[in-house]
């Protein structure tokens, strides 16, 4: 049972930080779960609640065209 619950952990970790690269736009790799050199840090920032940076804006006001999210 308790391997069960870590797995499940595992991959609901994995879920979640799949979701944060598509939402901020970093790129997603399984491999880089619990790295902090890697976006993962950033996924680990944001669940503190600290600043993370939005590579979608980012790319936007450098190309100088307003985000359209539809």
């Amino acid at each position: 049972m308790i391997k069960n619950r870590i797995v499940a952990r595992v991959f609901e970790e994995l879920d979640a930080y799949r979701e944060f690269c598509v939402e901020y736009g970093f790129i997603f790799n399984e491999k880089d779960l619990y790295k902090r050199n890697t976006p993962y840090g950033q996924f680990e920032r944001a669940k503190r609640g600290d600043k993370v940076t939005n590579n979608w804006a980012e790319d936007a006001n450098r190309n100088t065209r307003p985000i359209n999210y539809n």
